[in-house]
């Protein structure tokens, strides 16, 4: 499920069914069943052991498991030729194929390799785009080829290709051909580019939760307040925070904070914070600022201010 995580910046958690009691026994030969929680939301994934059946008798498949479980049902396909995806949508079936392609219209998402990115509401960077865009302002050079990105971030092309056509058709990057490889190019002026960029940017933190320092896992990076009194004249905050980038399960952590000289803040993050750090111990300055841009603490946005200026000057 690592794909729609990093597609779409959302959570998934997946856990046994124990509906396959009440199902005939053909369907549990033909199928691999999970509960999956996208975000906040329930579903039901059904994965074919072998080659996907019929649209007829999917739909037949689909009914017979509707009447043992009303969850939205998703199917989970290895592939997805043009043929099968058009007849799945027109029929209104959600199914997944990772690194290809993702419709789960109760979401409102509809996504493959031939669509820009399609979220409702609003346009918030993918977090692979938002990757791509803070790698490509934190270059010297005017242009970089995207294959340097997908080597260096452990992305798809797929994952790439997307963000380039997210962040192109926004109007923040531009992208051009040489030969086979594609290369991106934007505004020299970083700081513009990246004020450009705010209304779009996606914040990485998804959630905040409360650890016992004995209980936090080693290695972590400073981040929120922690990190910008870091890396600025800005003074530490009483509470340290980390961030954490995995499954949240591994912590040991409660949503309130008890004691701030035994607890510490942990935001669980979309994406890696390690990917863009340069700065030991810490996350990268972009990632921090797009997790503190909701805040109207006075002293904090001068210290962003800081912080950008001595990027860019």
């Amino acid at each position: 499920m690592k794909y729609i995580t990093d597609t779409l910046g959302i959570e998934v958690k997946t856990e046994p069914w124990d509906g396959t009691d009440g199902l005939p026994y053909y369907l549990i030969d033909r199928y691999v069943f999970s509960k999956v929680k996208l975000e906040s939301v329930f579903c039901l994934f059904m994965k074919p052991k072998g080659e996907p059946d019929t649209l007829t008798n999917i739909k037949k498949h689909i009914a017979n498991v509707r009447k043992v479980e009303q969850l939205p049902i998703v199917l989970e396909l290895n592939n997805m030729p043009a043929r099968r995806r058009k007849s799945l949508i027109q029929a209104r079936i959600p199914f997944v194929a990772p690194e290809c392609h993702i419709y789960l219209p109760f979401l409102g998402v509809a996504l493959n390799e031939r669509y820009t990115y399609m979220k409702s509401p609003g346009k918030t960077l993918m977090p692979s785009s938002q990757i791509l865009l803070f790698y490509y302002l934190c270059q010297n050079e005017l242009e970089l080829f995207t294959s340097e990105t997908s080597e260096k971030f452990n992305l798809s092309a797929m994952q790439v290709s997307r963000a380039t056509k997210q962040l192109t058709a926004l109007g923040l990057l531009s992208s051009r051909k040489d030969g086979v490889r594609t290369v991106i190019y934007g505004e020299n002026r970083r700081r513009a580019l990246f004020e450009k960029a705010k209304p779009y940017l996606l914040n990485p933190v998804r959630k905040r939760i409360y650890v016992e320092h004995p209980d936090l896992p080693k290695g972590l990076l400073l981040s929120g307040y922690s990190a910008l009194s870091e890396l600025t004249m800005l003074g530490g905050p009483s509470t340290e925070t980390f961030a954490f980038f995995g499954k949240s399960s591994v912590l040991t952590g409660v949503d309130t904070l008890v004691d701030n000289i035994s607890q510490a803040e942990v935001e669980i993050w979309r994406y890696d914070p390690a990917l863009l750090s340069s700065h030991p111990g810490v996350v990268d300055a972009l990632s921090l600022v797009a997790s503190l841009s909701d805040g109207d603490d006075v002293r904090v946005k001068q210290s962003i201010d800081e912080l950008l200026t001595t990027l860019w000057g």
